[in-house]
């Protein structure tokens, strides 16, 4: 497996890790709505000040320069939309796509400081389909030796849409949980 890894600057931020405080989340996006969806999920309701996210995409014969561009293009506008003070990476992992779970997982392992988490979007397929055709989600979940988080957003921005939600991100905090 090859990878390549690049930076996105954020102001005010070090490239190398969370703040004081933070947590290092690792985020599998494959570029398709349902995973678009899943970060703005993730901006809006996990990511806080201080964090580290390391998005990680795996491609198969792709260029990474190119794919590691439309990564941080994709990245800069969510992060523009929401109001978030994060670091962020990208990592280009070429591999199988058949194989992304496995490589996700063990780009877990290789990862200097392990992330807290590891967050990806559901594509929505039942479980015969998945077992057929092979779901990264449940790969993931199985074999990940981190928290998994599975982010099943139900419309094409990934916000809540239930009953009494404006869909804006939550600015104030109890200290209680935070």
């Amino acid at each position: 497996m090859a990878d390549a890894s690049a930076s996105l600057a954020v102001p005010g931020q070090q490239p190398h890790g969370p703040a004081p405080g933070g947590k290092n989340i690792l985020f599998a996006l494959d570029e398709s709505e349902h995973s678009v969806a899943a970060l703005n999920w993730a901006f809006d309701y996990l990511l806080r000040d201080g964090d580290k996210l390391t998005v990680a995409v795996v491609v198969d014969k792709e260029d990474v320069t190119a794919v590691t561009s439309r990564v941080k293009t994709l990245l800069r506008s969510v992060w523009q939309s929401n109001n978030v003070n994060c670091t962020m990476g990208v990592r280009v992992l070429v591999g199988a796509p058949h194989k992304a779970g496995e490589l996700i997982c063990k780009l877990v392992e290789e990862l200097e400081v392990k992330p807290a988490m590891l967050v990806l979007g559901s594509a929505g397929k039942s479980h015969v389909q998945g077992f057929f055709v092979g779901s990264v989600s449940h790969y993931c979940v199985e074999h990940a030796t981190i928290p998994v988080i599975v982010a099943r957003c139900g419309d094409e921005r990934g916000r809540n849409t239930s009953k009494g939600s404006t869909g804006s991100r939550r600015r104030s905090i109890s200290p209680f949980f935070a």
